[in-house]
């Protein structure tokens, strides 16, 4: 079983900021393989550079153009049908104008950038071109590109066998690097955040012991265990769970009601609590001063959930049938 973790962590590489637009409108898009097994992928995006072998194949017929002149470096009984593969490769990465897009995979995400227009042969007869500005693993909002978080469709490039293949899911890769989505995907995403606004007033309208309910119910859909019975465990927490993979422990306290007051004591509380790594205060119904000192008092340890939060773990963990049987 997979055991998601509720709790927030920190990103370990900070986002850059002040991320511009693109200021161009790339047509097209090319994956870029940076060396043998990927060899030269951290030097390059570190040094702002897009690299490739192709050692044979003489630097100054691919500049000049002629790509008859570079074909005829390979040896007469290579295969022919290989020998255009490997030429059209070299061609694009000394041909394509700035305009083209570039994507590499390096630390588990996607970087991507535009190159430069100049070739230069390096000292080991590898060629390499300048990018324009930097290697970007981020979209346009400052957020991370993490490949987990991305289309199989878009991955499958990097099983290709060459050094440069064409991004044929192009339209995806753009709406990812916007920080937008492409029509079908919006509309399922609105149809979610309706859904979730939906179930708020149900939440809302829960009994404590049904809002108690739901909470377990929702830590246990993400592999949490329960150490105790809900609501019986001890003094000042309602749920005291347990990860079995990872042993980390948190306390839940569950308020249908709550003020800045009541969420302020219960903060004290948990700071002299030994044995926990975060605790949860959770609540469907919090007066105006807890939202104000929510928002700006979570320390990342000590963790408010309000209506909104509940909401969305209740789709997202597939309760909105017991909800709905809840309030019907």
């Amino acid at each position: 079983m997979h055991f998601t973790k509720l709790v927030q962590t920190k990103v370990s590489i900070p986002p850059q900021r002040g991320i511009e637009l693109l200021n161009v409108k790339p047509i097209k898009a090319f994956f870029i393989k940076l060396g043998p097994s990927g060899q030269w992928e951290k030097e390059c995006i570190e040094n702002g550079t897009l690299r490739i072998g192709y050692r044979e194949v003489p630097h100054e017929h691919c500049v000049s153009g002629d790509w008859e002149a570079a074909r005829n470096s390979f040896p007469t009984s290579s295969d022919q049908g290989s020998v255009t593969r490997h030429i059209n490769q070299v061609r694009q990465f000394y041909e394509e104008p700035e305009t083209t897009l570039w994507i590499t995979f390096f630390s588990d995400r996607l970087w991507w950038c535009f190159a430069t227009p100049g070739i230069s042969q390096l000292p080991d007869q590898t060629k390499t071109r300048r990018v324009s500005g930097e290697w970007r693993d981020i979209d346009v909002n400052g957020r991370s590109l993490i490949k987990g978080h991305l289309s199989g469709k878009l991955l499958a490039v990097q099983s290709f066998q060459g050094t440069i293949c064409t991004v044929r899911e192009f339209d995806y890769l753009i709406h990812k690097i916007m920080g937008t989505s492409e029509p079908h995907i919006a509309e399922a995403q609105l149809a979610v955040d309706n859904l979730i606004a939906a179930v708020i007033p149900i939440i809302k309208n829960l009994h404590p012991k049904d809002l108690e309910t739901l909470t377990d119910l929702i830590f246990r859909q993400a592999g949490w265990q329960r150490t105790g019975v809900a609501g019986e465990v001890e003094k000042d927490i309602d749920l005291d769970i347990l990860s079995p993979i990872t042993q980390e422990r948190i306390g839940i306290q569950v308020k249908s009601k709550a003020s800045a007051l009541v969420y302020r004591s219960y903060q004290n509380k948990f700071a002299d609590m030994s044995g926990f790594t975060h605790f949860y205060f959770v609540t469907h119904s919090p007066d105006s001063s807890l939202k104000a000192l929510a928002a700006e008092s979570s320390d990342g340890a000590f963790i408010y959930w309000g209506p909104d939060m509940l909401a969305l773990q209740a789709v997202r963990n597939g309760l909105v049938g017991w909800l709905i049987d809840r309030a019907s």
